[in-house]
């Protein structure tokens, strides 16, 4: 599959924004210094030709392997970030363009954000949760969405999400699984009404951890598996969370992060610091291939025209060993 490459020289030629984007990470930050627009993210694809395709569609099926690492999860970057044990990192997360006045996400997209970690590539049961935020502010008003992770903290912050590498951690390759969770049509399970359902945000970003640490990840969760439709934290009405008694209907006012605890290793509080300059483009305004339902589509675009090279048919396969990824001429 060549989605990623693709995508990554044709951002390395845009300076134009595009349109119905949806949210997930433009570039990751090592204590502050940026490692440039895409570099070790396992990007999603677009799902139709341009100018009129957007990248990640949320996933809602809690029994895809999307739910894992996104459509075309299993597609490595060919960049691998190198962290320590201890360091900082920020993912920054955005809807249309990599900039201060893109919205990040929906302002309706209220709920909770998450990390899990796990060795690369992941098993059975690999997934550690290192760091969550839900609902943290009740509303004051009746039928109010409170203030949650994704819209009043990451948003609200131009995207940045903040976490830090767990302290002793033995050197390795990591798969770092951030994830937004958007409860606005989460009143229903999907099963149940698919036109409804929480909609699931998970990217993917490839570290390798040096040092001389000896902490090994403890067992973990799978996806798909770590979530159920009858999990409260995903089912949930967000114009529930209010201070408020004087509701007209029957709402649970309290949220519930779905997932595991997390992992005692993790650090108890993560800090945001100072951050330099974004490195690389911020906006991508063409691409040469997408899916549709598991049929995925190389094109030649010039600008006005798209014409179609060929047609395969994707089916995830992820491997069991690690595999140094190759690298690419399409430099971001």
């Amino acid at each position: 599959m060549k989605c990623r490459s693709l995508l990554a020289a044709s951002v390395a030629a845009s300076n134009i924004a595009i349109a119905q984007a949806h949210c997930f990470i433009w570039g990751v930050f090592v204590n502050g210094v940026d490692q440039g627009t895409f570099r070790a993210v396992r990007t999603p694809p677009y799902n139709a030709p341009p100018p009129k395709g957007y990248a990640n569609s949320p996933v809602k099926d809690l029994d895809s392997i999307d739910l894992r690492c996104n459509v075309l999860g299993e597609n490595q970057s060919p960049y691998t970030i190198q962290v320590e044990p201890g360091d900082h990192l920020t993912f920054d997360w955005h809807h249309d363009k990599r900039t201060d006045t893109d919205d990040v996400i929906a302002a309706s997209h209220h709920g909770p954000a998450l990390i899990y970690m796990s060795p690369d590539p992941p098993a059975e049961n690999s997934f550690v949760k290192v760091w969550e935020k839900g609902l943290y502010e009740m509303s004051p008003e009746p039928h109010g969405p409170g203030k949650w992770a994704t819209t009043a903290d990451i948003a609200a912050n131009n995207g940045k999400m903040n976490f830090r590498v767990p302290a002793g951690l033995k050197p390795g390759h990591y798969l770092i699984r951030a994830e937004m969770i958007a409860l606005h049509e989460g009143d229903a399970a999907y099963n149940v009404n698919p036109i409804r359902g929480a909609q699931f945000y998970p990217n993917c970003v490839q570290i390798e951890v040096v040092g001389n640490g000896t902490v090994s990840l403890p067992e973990g969760v799978s996806f798909p598996g770590a979530y159920k439709y009858t999990d409260p934290g995903v089912v949930y009405d967000v114009y529930c969370s209010t201070k408020t008694t004087s509701l007209t209907k029957s709402c649970i006012t309290t949220y519930e992060i779905p997932g595991p605890t997390v992992w005692s290793g993790a650090w108890t509080e993560t800090t945001s610091v100072p951050l330099g300059q974004v490195t690389g483009a911020t906006a991508v305004t063409r691409w040469n291939s997408w899916i549709q339902k598991s049929v995925v589509t190389s094109a030649t675009f010039d600008g006005s025209s798209v014409k179609v090279v060929g047609t395969s048919t994707y089916q995830a396969k992820w491997s069991s060993t690690y595999e140094t990824p190759a690298p690419s001429a399409a430099a971001v």
